[in-house]
């Protein structure tokens, strides 16, 4: 197997793929005005454990992620994430999943979701191939979830995780993303989830992606601080330089808690991962702007494939541009996370 670095020497074998735009939530995230973007029929979609899908012509399809992944896993990659909008809005999401799992050198694979429609999918992603999950949480407290998802169901989203646990996508990643005055009293609550549960819950401070984002920087929680108020954290003795997250554990506690620093800690130095649109771009860095079309190359010239990527990995940014009054060109929804 070839191995890839870019100029600065990284060893890049991580690819986060955002298959599709869209979500059964209006998160406050990505829908700051939700005055004009209702969730029509939210009621009945949380009923029925499906979301309406609206296709795009500039989306891929499965045979074409597919051809996509195969081409990076011979340029090293090995840990796949599939992620959003909401993956599991695309009923073809398994066979994504199916198809990804089946190329030889990805040793990793795994999803990042909301967890609405889980509890009724988790058996099918599992029997696909699907290793483990991340799922985005940001309260537990009903009313207050239902305001930050824009009418999402806390209960789902919980069954999901039991379920998940029951038929083995673990480790489970619970992401919590914390902002003053609205969810940075549950600290405790989420730490608790840790208890009973091989879990692990991360917190991830605020980034400056799309206009909620950029509108609520001094509103981020700064991990240090949360740290600096529970003596009772004990630094893990395995955590890797090549993780976003620094892990902490708790005596007697399943679970684990890990903090992604992104704006307090900068750790671009050790990044492995690059990132590919559903619209087939591929984006070197989730705080850069900049994004490399591969579609027109993918589907007139597949040959000449393996070399385009091969140059846009070694032309992979030093560092993110969030501390500079960073303005990003894409909402959350359409990079993945």
């Amino acid at each position: 197997m070839i191995i890839v670095r870019d100029r600065y020497g990284r060893k890049i074998e991580y690819l986060r793929v955002s298959v599709t735009q869209n979500c059964n939530l209006k998160c406050i995230y990505c829908v700051p005005d939700r005055a004009t973007a209702k969730l029509a029929g939210q009621e009945e979609v949380a009923a029925a454990g499906s979301v309406p899908y609206h296709s795009c012509a500039a989306t891929l399809k499965p045979e074409e992620f597919e051809a996509i992944i195969r081409g990076m896993a011979e340029l090293g990659i090995k840990k796949v994430r599939i992620t959003g909008g909401e993956p599991l809005t695309r009923p073809d999401i398994c066979e994504i999943v199916s198809r990804t799992a089946a190329i030889p050198g990805i040793a990793d694979l795994s999803m990042t979701t909301n967890g609405v429609c889980l509890d009724k999918m988790a058996d099918d992603l599992k029997r696909a191939g699907l290793r483990r999950l991340n799922i985005s949480l940001d309260s537990l407290k009903k009313d207050r979830f239902e305001y930050i998802t824009g009418g999402g169901r806390l209960n789902n989203v919980l069954d999901g995780i039991d379920r998940a646990l029951e038929v083995g996508l673990e480790p489970i990643k619970i992401n919590t993303v914390l902002i003053k005055g609205v969810n940075d009293g549950e600290v405790d609550d989420f730490i608790n989830l840790t208890k009973d549960r091989p879990v692990e819950v991360r917190f991830i401070e605020l980034m400056p992606i799309g206009k909620f984002g950029e509108d609520n920087r001094d509103n981020a929680v700064l991990n240090s601080h949360i740290i600096a108020s529970h003596p009772e954290l004990v630094l893990c003795e395995d955590n890797k330089s090549s993780l976003p997250a620094q892990y902490y554990s708790i005596k007697g506690y399943k679970g684990k808690i890990g903090f992604i620093s992104s704006l307090s800690h900068k750790f671009c130095s050790s990044c492995n991962r690059i990132r590919l649109t559903c619209d087939g771009k591929i984006k070197p860095c989730l705080g850069n702007n900049g994004e490399v079309d591969i579609v027109e190359i993918l589907r007139t010239q597949p040959q000449k494939l393996a070399k385009h990527i091969r140059d846009i990995i070694f032309n992979k940014p030093e560092g993110h541009n969030f501390d500079k009054k960073y303005t990003s060109t894409r909402n959350m929804n359409a990079i993945g996370g």
